[in-house]
């Protein structure tokens, strides 16, 4: 058995040597966010769609060609579904106050309902804890950085093309660079296949929750059941609070207009919908996990959200596992890696 050496604690030196760096890196990330917001859709997109250009290069189909025939199918929901939802979002941006007013309405009728039945309920609380909890500012920073990165289109999508001409040769490179660095080739590309996985595992299942949300709103008859459900896709990549935050707009709306019934019915369905979905299919299909720790998956949405806006939150998980594998290939941070990883004693 391999003897491990005792880890050396770090003069005070390296110490502040190392903080200062990490928020001097911390400080030049969030300066130049606008510019690595769209590279990293890139990178995600690239990811999604490299299967599939793969695949169509082993049918000797050539590589110009694949390249028009998966960026043209990369591109066929947006042509089909983007006008319809651009028109919804519009909609409700313009009449945003409204229902925000009618839905404070409602609650302060719902709190005097429950005070006749002798359940003390202070609707001023209600109101103020409804005020303070941003959640509309945090629907409406998704929908602006939505629309910031539906302008920068042609510029990810440029970016996507090139990064799926090179990606075998990058894919070699890299490897190279571990060898004649002493890096474990083996941990590198396990790491790549783990971050690749997740990408097309929560592709999918975000693509099951929104047609199964789109299919339970159309059938309620819910306001822009159709920007919900795509909000649905996107926020199911924010790890906790991503399905709670999709799901508020939408059990909001149908207590404006159906009642208390109806509304419990369509918020029972979105527990149902996130119980299968992230309880029981993703689990079930990731296999192993991420090897993280829950805790710390929450934490880093909550630190790439701050640094990269929404996309920070939707891309957090891999943008964590990435750096967790760089702190594990130096001793000095590998105490880092360990904080950030799923480790448990054994009893």
């Amino acid at each position: 058995m391999k003897k491990q050496l005792k880890q050396e604690a770090w003069p005070i030196n390296q110490v502040f040597i190392f903080t200062a760096a990490t928020l001097i890196t911390l400080f030049l990330l969030k300066a130049a966010s606008d510019i690595l917001v769209p590279f990293l859709i890139s990178i995600a997109v690239a990811i999604v769609l490299s299967p599939l250009f793969t695949y169509l290069e082993s049918k000797h189909i050539p590589k110009g060609v694949s390249l028009v025939v998966v960026i043209m199918l990369s591109l066929l929901p947006i042509i089909l579904f983007g006008g319809y939802v651009a028109d919804e979002a519009k909609d409700f941006a313009a009449n945003y106050q409204t229902i925000k007013a009618s839905f404070l309405q409602s609650v302060q009728s719902f709190a005097n309902h429950l005070n006749h039945l002798g359940i003390s309920v202070n609707e001023a609380k209600i109101k103020a804890v409804l005020e303070k909890s941003n959640i509309g500012e945090i629907l409406k920073n998704l929908a602006t950085q939505a629309n910031n990165q539906f302008s920068n289109l042609f510029l990810i999508f440029f970016m996507v093309a090139f990064m799926l001409m090179e990606s075998k040769y990058f894919y070699d490179k890299m490897l190279k660079i571990a060898n004649d660095y002493n890096v474990d080739s083996h941990l590198f590309i396990e790491i790549l296949e783990k971050i690749k996985s997740y990408f097309i595992i929560k592709v999918k299942t975000s693509l099951v929750t929104a047609v199964w949300v789109l299919a339970v709103l159309w059938f309620y008859d819910i306001p822009y059941f159709f920007m919900w459900a795509v909000l649905a896709f996107f926020l199911n990549f924010i790890p906790v609070i991503g399905s709670i935050l999709a799901a508020i707009p939408a059990v909001a709306l149908a207590l404006l207009d159906y009642g208390l019934m109806t509304t419990v019915w369509v918020a029972m369905w979105y527990l149902i919908i996130n119980m299968v979905i992230g309880n029981i299919l993703e689990p079930k299909i990731m296999g192993k996990g991420l090897g993280l720790s829950a805790l710390v998956i929450f934490l880093s949405m909550t630190f790439w959200g701050w640094l990269f806006g929404p996309t920070g939150m939707i891309l957090s998980v891999p943008l964590t596992m990435i750096i967790q594998y760089l702190f594990d290939q130096y001793k000095e941070t590998r105490w880092i890696a360990l904080l950030l990883s799923d480790y448990k004693k054994e009893a």
